[in-house]
């Protein structure tokens, strides 16, 4: 006896595994491909942490809301009696200044602050801003090595919170960018004094809590917070003088501020990303607001938006930035946000730091970001295969 019904369910089964297979094809190249990627990155770094002698060193890969790579190598002591683990916590220094634009276009959403006021309302900042101008570092004028002439900040015109945070204070407020740490560190002293509680209560309200960065402290004083110091790598300077080019160094300035004091691992800094990428921090409009800059005399993108480096590379939107204390640590915060992709690295040494110009954005002239971008952004993989038609 015929049963065209069973004829019909079998044919309409093979089809349904016909239509899946590209998916779980699409799933096995993907796994082999990333696979690949991640051996060969994981090789490039032990190379690279040979070549820059970095002590400790830490590494974390995002990928779509997923850490698809923890690294944690090398050791926090010269005699290799402390290995480096994936709870090894640095002082990220300038990575800091995101937590603080975060934090600042949060409280001016919430009406707080406005980023139109007047930064130089500060109640030192005549004395600072006199000091600063004669000074001789470039951040109060000069000249840079190719010749760019650098404008002193004008101490007797208002300066915006925009402006500072934008890192536009030199020479007519707002209409050049150069980055200046120096006067962007002040904004937390105007936060306090604008407002009823400390800097490191507003970062907790918008950013640390809202992310549950439970091991992140905001300054080496956060109560409670003491885990991040037991997990803290010291700090080396190269030194050709010493067997393995090393040498203690003395710990950088701990004290939270808005332009330094975060300490964290790799790990608290997937975690940070993530929850930024999630919409936990800032709303997604925020979130662009923040990532997009203002435009230069020439009509031209800056290279910098708010408290992040943005730029173009290859036609993939980077936002990034960089940390750095002089022969002590460095580090790379580093997003392809259209691309779901995000490297963060970490070092008790300055072996990351490349010299971004004080007055563009060139992540790729990194070798770690280099690597970073030509093997995961510029051949861009998906965790999720294409849909079949």
């Amino acid at each position: 006896m015929n049963q065209p019904w069973i004829e019909v369910k079998m044919i309409k089964k093979l089809s349904f595994v016909l239509m899946l297979a590209p998916l779980f094809y699409g799933n096995a190249l993907f796994a082999a491909c990333l696979e690949d990627k991640l051996e060969e990155f994981q090789q490039f770094l032990q190379e690279y942490r040979r070549d820059e002698q970095i002590l400790s060193f830490s590494v974390a890969l995002v990928k779509d809301g997923e850490i698809v790579l923890s690294e944690a190598i090398g050791w926090q002591d010269h005699d290799a009696e402390e290995p480096t683990t994936a709870r090894t916590s640095y002082l990220v220094a300038s990575i800091t200044k995101t937590f603080t634009a975060a934090t600042l276009l949060a409280m001016d959403h919430d009406g707080h602050i406005d980023l139109d006021d007047d930064f130089t309302k500060l109640s030192d900042w005549d004395d600072r801003c006199d000091r600063l101008t004669n000074s001789g570092i470039i951040f109060g004028g000069g000249t840079l090595d190719d010749g760019t002439i650098v404008e002193s900040p004008r101490c007797d015109e208002p300066i915006s919170l925009r402006h500072v945070l934008q890192h536009r204070v030199q020479g007519n407020p707002g209409s050049t960018f150069l980055y200046n740490p120096v006067v962007f560190g002040r904004l937390s002293n105007w936060v306090e004094e604008n407002t009823d509680r400390t800097w490191r209560e507003w970062m907790y309200e918008y950013v640390i809590g809202p992310a549950e960065l439970e091991s992140v402290a905001a300054g080496w004083r956060d109560p409670g917070k003491g885990i991040a110091l037991t997990n803290l790598a010291p700090p080396f300077r190269h030194a050709p003088d010493q067997n393995d080019g090393l040498a203690p160094s003395i710990l950088p300035n701990p004290e939270l501020n808005a332009s330094s004091g975060i300490i964290a691992s790799a790990l608290d800094l997937a975690d940070y990303s993530m929850a930024l990428d999630q919409g936990k921090i800032l709303p997604t409009a925020l979130v662009e607001r923040m990532w997009t800059p203002p435009l230069d005399v020439d009509g031209q993108p800056a290279p910098y938006a708010y408290g992040w480096y943005v730029q173009d590379w290859q036609g993939h939107r980077l936002v990034w930035h960089g940390g750095w204390w002089p022969d002590a640590y460095a580090g790379l915060l580093l997003k392809a946000p259209d691309d779901g992709w995000t490297l963060i690295a970490l070092g008790n040494t300055d072996g990351i730091h490349w010299g971004n110009p004080l007055q563009g954005a060139e992540v790729e002239k990194s070798p770690l970001a280099a690597k970073f971008l030509s093997l995961f952004v510029a051949d861009e993989i998906s965790l999720i295969p294409t849909q079949p038609q």
